[in-house]
């Protein structure tokens, strides 16, 4: 062995890497991204539900049109297991109409408060409708306005 003498710090430190502050601060950056990205991502619930919504409004809507153009009263059933159109044939037998007025199941359990069932003819035009729908903490209120169209509140 040879002896080596070491004589003050002359000593050559090879530095590569990263401190632990530059590594704490890369850190902080991406958490703080990652929140913003995530706060402004829409909740898939609620939008789900403001699609159900809208798909109510626009089938009670078009099926009081299709009352009004064709003369064929069509009744209106919602309850805890979803919703559906119905209308008399020839024969006096109701029918579900299918399609754009095709009956829907809840995907969740769902409680409805309000008119559960009426007829979408002009004759009831008049006539306050209102129905609540209840899905766990989302509320949603669906009323006839004066002209015969539904609105949520």
């Amino acid at each position: 062995m040879t002896p080596t003498s070491v004589i003050g710090n002359k000593r050559k430190v090879d530095q590569s890497g990263f401190t632990l502050i530059e590594l704490l601060i890369v850190l902080v950056i991406i958490s703080v991204t990652l929140t913003a990205v995530s706060l402004s991502l829409p909740n898939n619930d609620q939008r789900q539900w403001k699609d159900i919504n809208h798909r109510l409004i626009v089938s009670l809507n078009q099926a009081k049109d299709e009352t009004t153009l064709y003369g064929a009263t069509i009744s209106f059933h919602i309850d805890d297991k979803g919703w559906r159109f119905l209308a008399q044939n020839l024969q006096d037998q109701s029918y579900i109409l299918g399609d754009e007025l095709a009956p829907y199941s809840w995907p969740k359990k769902t409680i409805i408060e309000g008119v559960t069932q009426f007829q979408l003819d002009d004759a009831d035009a008049i006539k306050v409708i209102w129905f609540k729908i209840i899905q766990g903490a989302l509320t949603s209120t669906i009323r006839r306005r004066n002209d015969g169209y539904f609105e949520s509140e």
